[in-house]
């Protein structure tokens, strides 16, 4: 696991109890609810879980870029004001200044209409009232830290003109260009080979380093949050799940899908040939479909009575380890994946399959 780069205890972005509607079918549908976080000065977290759990839908509402259809409830607080308060126009100040993002596709994170130079220049132009020619220095050399090489004359080329690799290095390099103390990367390696993946990896944890960053990392890649970050918050429905400095969550998870992601990691030395990949089995609850309990006990080994009908919130597990869980027996990712494989059994809750009540 990476060393931690000795993260302050103040928070440089906090979340409390941070609900995300959007407009669906005419009807309002959480999509994000009652999600609490911090993310501390010179830590790199990670925000994990399967498409549709949330994560980008949450830091697209702390930058305010829901845009039309999405709103916000609770509070986001950077330096002891909300985000989700602010008017557009001091939103604007702070974003590409004090915090950042990184989009998932680079393609449509840069305007393919317009040369490298003039996006990565508006921004710093305008907030650190640079002149033309001093932007244009400070970019092609953000854009060479950011491993583009020949950076002068990649200034005046398009986006459709780079590779992928190059994109999401412009991206980095355009995030960074106006120093921000907190960095946000929405599937920062999505789409990218394996190499190229390793290579953006390596650079934003040189760059966090070099900026004393803040890194909020949205993935769905646990290789990638084993190498880089401290912390981790797993989202499931919406909801945080669990949470924890990542080497313990993945030696003794607390929560059944932390577990399942885990026991659906491949495994090169335990792959036999012809064997299915394992699997979470059944589908993600669609936004808004559960009203009450547990969203993830359709899908969970170790189901009870309860979890159908009384929702568990995410309370302490020991040291900094959170859960929502009503189970406190083992939950392991060999002991998940044996119980998910096994054939359905006889269980009084009816919910997961092969429910295992909890002793």
């Amino acid at each position: 696991m990476p060393e931690s780069s000795a993260p302050s205890a103040e928070p440089a972005l906090a979340a409390r109890n941070l609900t995300v509607w959007r407009r669906r079918d005419g009807r309002d549908v959480a999509v994000v609810s009652d999600l609490s976080f911090d993310l501390r000065s010179g830590e790199a977290l990670a925000v994990v879980g399967e498409s549709g759990s949330g994560k980008t839908q949450a830091f697209l509402a702390v930058m305010g870029l829901l845009g039309a259809g999405g709103r916000a409830e609770g509070r986001a607080l950077h330096r002891g004001r909300d985000l989700l308060a602010m008017s557009r126009d001091e939103l604007d100040r702070l974003r590409g200044g004090d915090i950042a993002m990184i989009f998932q596709d680079p393609m449509t994170a840069l305007n393919p209409s317009m040369r490298l130079e003039t996006q990565l220049t508006e921004g710093p132009r305008r907030r650190k009232k640079w002149s033309r020619a001093e932007a244009r220095g400070r970019a092609a050399e953000m854009l060479e830290l950011a491993g583009v090489p020949d950076a002068g004359r990649r200034l005046s080329a398009y986006p459709h003109e780079l590779s992928g690799g190059l994109r999401q290095r412009a991206a980095i390099a355009m995030a960074l260009l106006c120093e921000p103390k907190i960095l946000i990367a929405d599937e920062p390696t999505t789409a990218l080979d394996a190499t190229v993946q390793a290579q953006i990896l390596a650079l934003l944890a040189e760059l966090r380093e070099k900026f004393s960053l803040a890194l909020a990392l949205i993935t769905h890649d646990l290789a990638v949050v084993a190498g880089l970050c401290d912390r981790m918050m797993v989202m499931y429905g919406g909801r945080a799940v669990e949470s924890g400095p990542v080497d313990e969550v993945f030696s003794a998870p607390r929560h059944p899908y932390a577990a399942g992601l885990l026991a659906a990691t491949p495994r090169m030395e335990s792959a036999r040939p012809g064997a299915p990949l394992p699997v979470i089995p059944g589908h993600p609850p669609e936004p808004g479909a559960l009203e009450s309990g547990c969203a993830f006990a359709p899908r969970c080994p170790f189901a009870m009575p309860r979890c159908g009908s009384e929702r568990p919130p995410l309370s302490p597990r020991g040291g900094e380890r959170f859960a929502a869980c009503h189970y406190d027996g083992e939950i392991s990712p060999a002991v998940f994946r044996a119980l998910a494989e096994a054939p359905p059994a006889p269980s009084a809750s009816g919910l997961g399959p092969g429910a295992t009540p909890a002793p």
